[in-house]
């Protein structure tokens, strides 16, 4: 089975193109909880945070289904949605500069930048749709800003965020009895009333270097807390990088800008 290893800043992925192999149908069935396990084990297998196939869409122009390290399934996820919509236009999947995807959260919106060069995909803003504070779709509220971007997350605000011993914290979010699904945290501080650094520890892959959903959600919970100006781009700052998040209250939608690398291809037997 070919695959690509893609990123989004740092935030890495296993691209299968399930348009070519013709196996759209079973691709749950192959890329199963163990299997994901093995693949993404940065010492016996390729390593990765996660894996995702590319499918064809009913809804959409193409569907994403992402799997975390652990196996276990995501909603949704913003660096490997960008990842996606470099692939299928670099690839030849499509000419659109537009595209909309399929995820189990619902069909997102995409829009691929070409840069100069009109060739390579250097960037991609992702509409990544309404945020949502409805209790039940974040399990619980303690001291922090829950926000739902088609999965749950935990915005607490620190005062001292590189000095976190995020692998001892992050796991009492994420399995405390509160979450039945698990959440997804992010530790944050803010910087000016432009910028928040962040570092997350994602439900079934720990610490990443970035999340896209996650950077959303502090952006979001920053403006509500009146810690970042509102109506105006907020950069948080991540340990792989920046991104650009735009929450546009008169829509209530959140845009996510920022890009998308390849690390290599290969082929592994399954």
């Amino acid at each position: 089975m070919k695959f690509v290893k893609m990123h989004g800043l740092g935030n890495d992925f296993l691209i299968f193109d399930c348009l070519e192999n013709g196996d759209s149908e079973h691709a749950p069935v192959w890329l199963n909880a163990e299997r994901v396990q093995k693949l993404c084990d940065r010492h016996y297998g390729i390593g990765a945070d996660g894996g995702i196939c590319v499918l064809p869409s009913k809804v959409a122009d193409f569907r994403m289904l992402i799997c975390n390290a652990d196996g276990s399934r995501a909603q949704m996820c913003g660096n490997g949605i960008r990842c996606i919509g470099k692939y299928v236009s670099d690839h030849g999947k499509t000419e659109q500069e537009n595209l909309r995807i399929e995820t189990d959260a619902g069909v997102r919106q995409l829009r691929l930048d070409k840069g100069t060069d009109r060739v390579a995909v250097t960037a991609v803003r992702v509409d990544m749709g309404t945020p949502e504070f409805v209790p039940e779709h974040i399990s619980a509220r303690f001291s922090y800003t829950g926000v739902s971007m088609g999965n749950p997350h935990a915005v607490v605000y620190i005062d001292d965020v590189k000095g976190l011993d995020i692998e001892k914290i992050g796991p009492l979010f994420e399995t405390h009895p509160c979450f039945p699904d698990r959440v997804n945290t992010e530790f944050s501080r803010v910087l000016d009333d432009h910028t928040v650094e962040m570092r997350v520890w994602e439900r079934g892959a720990g610490e990443t270097l970035a999340c896209g959903t996650g950077a959303c959600a502090v952006a979001v919970a920053s403006i509500l807390n009146g810690y970042v100006v509102k109506d105006q781009p907020v950069t948080i700052k991540l340990l792989g990088g920046d991104l650009e998040i735009f929450w546009d209250q008169q829509k209530n939608t959140v845009f996510m800008t920022g890009p998308a690398e390849v690390v290599f291809d290969g082929e592994i037997k399954l």
